[in-house]
């Protein structure tokens, strides 16, 4: 019995996690392309997911990254679009993809986890 509703308990979870990336992928494919960004979203919502997009690609839990590095990190994403790394840096800081202390970031174990 406790087999068949951790089954159910798992099918459910990959159900909500395909029709979350059935909602996703528009946005990213509008906003992302070739590793770059077109330009960040003005809806709040689509922002979100798009620099969660951008955090989970660039940066690893567990890593401690000089500013030099996530600066240029983040210049990649930015090459031809209309936002700059530091609107970028912040914003991950300031959402907690990103935390930061005496010049040094890293990715919050729980930050990337959900």
């Amino acid at each position: 019995m406790e087999k068949q509703a951790s089954a159910r308990d798992l099918s459910a979870e990959t159900a909500a996690q395909a029709e979350a990336t059935d909602r996703t992928d528009p946005v990213l494919r509008t906003f992302v392309r070739d590793g770059r960004l077109v330009r960040l979203p003005a809806r709040w919502q689509r922002k979100l997911v798009v620099l969660r997009y951008v955090a989970e690609r660039t940066f690893e839990p567990g890593v401690e990254y000089p500013e030099r590095t996530v600066n240029e990190k983040l210049r990649a994403w930015c090459e031809d679009a209309p936002v700059d790394h530091v609107t970028l840096r912040r914003y991950l800081v300031d959402l907690g993809h990103l935390h930061r202390q005496h010049g040094s970031y890293w990715v919050p174990e729980t930050a990337l986890a959900h």
